[in-house]
C-alpha cells in the first residue's frame, strides 16, 4: 500500500509490543502473554495479528488485539470497518486496539468510539522549541535516570540505563516599583522642599535603563543589578509572589531621565516580585534509545517511553 512507511511495519509492531509491555509493567498487571505477528484463528477464517497480548487484572483474565500501523496518511473509516470484522470474528470477544503515528479521519474516530475500539498515536514528538529566559531569570537542572529491561533471547534480561537532564525554569517578573526619599536629605535641600510624595512617582522606564548614582553623580549601577540582588537572597526559598525591599547601603540618587531633571537622594526601594515557574521534559542523551510518546484518543492523555533503536 503506498500509504506504508516500510514494506512490512516489523519495526514499529516491535515498538508497540514494547510500550504495551512497559505499560503493564508500570500498572502492576499480571501479562500472561505478549506476542507480536500472532495468527489466533476465528470463527470463519484465521487472522494475522500485529501484537497480541493476554493479561490479568484481579484474578481475571483479558484480552487485548493491536493493529499497529506506520502509515503515512491518516486512518480512513474502511480501516476500521476492517478491523471491527476482524474482532467480531474472534471468539471471547477481545479488546481492539488500533496504534498509529499519522492519525485517524473524522469518520474513523466516532466509528471506534462507538463500537468500543480503543485508538491511539504513537510517534516520536516534536523537537523541543529552545528554552527562553528573562534577564532575570535562571534554569536549574535535576539529573534523571531511566532504566528498562533489555530483553533478548540470546541474553538474560539486564537493566539498561538512560541519563538526561530535567530543566525548570524560572522567570521573574517584578513590578509597582517604589522609590522612598531620604528624609534628611529632603529636609536639607530647599530645593527639593514640594516633594512631599511618600514613595515618589518616577518616569516609567525598563528596570535596566533607571541609572542609580552615587554622592557625586556618577553612574554606580542601575536598578536591573539591585533587583537581581534582591533575587539572588530569595529563589532557593521558591517565592511564588511577595513584595521586597531593598534599603541602600550608601548614599544613593535617582536622576534623569527618571526624573525629568533632579538627582533625588533615595532611602530605598520596593517592589512585586512574582516568579513564574516552568517545568520542561528531561532532556536524554538518545544516541541509543528513541523517545515515544503514545496519545489516547479523544482524551489526549499521553505517556513518554524510552526504547531501544533498532
Amino acid at each position: 500500500m503506498g500509504n506504508r512507511r516500510d514494506n512490512t511495519g516489523k519495526p514499529y509492531e516491535v515498538l508497540v509490543k514494547a510500550i504495551f509491555q512497559a505499560i503493564h509493567n508500570q500498572e502492576e498487571v499480571a501479562t500472561l502473554i505478549v506476542e507480536r505477528n500472532k495468527t489466533l484463528r476465528g470463527k470463519t477464517t484465521p487472522h494475522q495479528i500485529d501484537v497480541y497480548w493476554k493479561f490479568e487484572k484481579g484474578g481475571i483474565p483479558y484480552e487485548a488485539v493491536v493493529q499497529a500501523k506506520d502509515w503515512l496518511s491518516r486512518v480512513k473509516l474502511g480501516q476500521l470497518l476492517e478491523f471491527k470484522g476482524v474482532l467480531d470474528d474472534l471468539p471471547g470477544q477481545p479488546r481492539g486496539i488500533f496504534v498509529t503515528r499519522s492519525g485517524y479521519q473524522r469518520g474513523a474516530k466516532e466509528f471506534a468510539a462507538t463500537h468500543g475500539i480503543i485508538l491511539y498515536e504513537l510517534d516520536e514528538p516534536p523537537m523541543p522549541p529552545n528554552i527562553a529566559i528573562t534577564t532575570l531569570g535562571w534554569i536549574k537542572y535535576e539529573v534523571v535516570f531511566f532504566k528498562f529491561p533489555a530483553n533478548s533471547p540470546e541474553h538474560e534480561p539486564v537493566q539498561e540505563l538512560a541519563v538526561g537532564l530535567k530543566p525548570t525554569v524560572y522567570r521573574p517578573r517584578c513590578s509597582n516599583i517604589q522609590f522612598e526619599i531620604d528624609p534628611a536629605w529632603l529636609a536639607q535641600n530647599p530645593a527639593t522642599s514640594q516633594m512631599d510624595k511618600f514613595p515618589i512617582e518616577l518616569n516609567p522606564l525598563p528596570i535596566v535603563e533607571v541609572i542609580l548614582y552615587d554622592q557625586n553623580q556618577a553612574s554606580a549601577t542601575n536598578l536591573e543589578a539591585v533587583v537581581r540582588e534582591e533575587i539572588a537572597i530569595v529563589k532557593d526559598e521558591k517565592p511564588d509572589r511577595r513584595r521586597l525591599v531593598h534599603v541602600f547601603a550608601g548614599d544613593t540618587f535617582i536622576g534623569p531621565p527618571c526624573t525629568d531633571g533632579p538627582f533625588i537622594k533615595i532611602k530605598k526601594v520596593s517592589f512585586d516580585l512574582e516568579i513564574e515557574v516552568t517545568a520542561r521534559p528531561a532532556q536524554f542523551d538518545l544516541s541509543r534509545f528513541v523517545e515515544l510518546v503514545l496519545r489516547e484518543i479523544p482524551s489526549d492523555k499521553t505517556r513518554t517511553f524510552l526504547g531501544r533503536k533498532a
